[in-house]
C-alpha cells in the first residue's frame, strides 16, 4: 500500500528521490550542516507526527506511511 502512495504522488510531483536530494541540498545550505535525503524523508514523517498529535486527519497517516516507504528506499 505504500509503494501506491508514492506511486499516485509521483504523479504529481514526480520521482521522490530527486525531490528529497534537492530539499536536502537546500535544508544543508540553510543549516550550513549536511542533511541526506534520507534525513529529510524521516524529518517529513516527523512532521506528520506532529500533526497527527494535534489532529487525527487521515492523511496525514498516509502520508507518514508515504515518506516511510520513501526512506526505505533511500538507504
Amino acid at each position: 500500500m505504500a509503494k501506491d502512495i508514492v506511486e499516485q504522488r509521483a504523479e504529481h510531483y514526480g520521482d521522490p528521490k530527486p525531490n528529497m536530494e534537492r530539499t536536502a541540498a537546500l535544508v544543508s545550505a540553510y543549516l550550513d550542516h549536511e542533511v541526506t535525503a534520507h534525513d529529510v524523508a524521516v524529518i517529513m514523517m516527523l512532521v506528520k507526527i506532529s500533526r497527527a498529535k494535534v489532529s487525527a486527519h487521515a492523511d496525514n497517516y498516509v502520508d507518514i506511511r508515504g515518506y516511510s516507504e520513501i526512506a526505505e528506499g533511500l538507504r
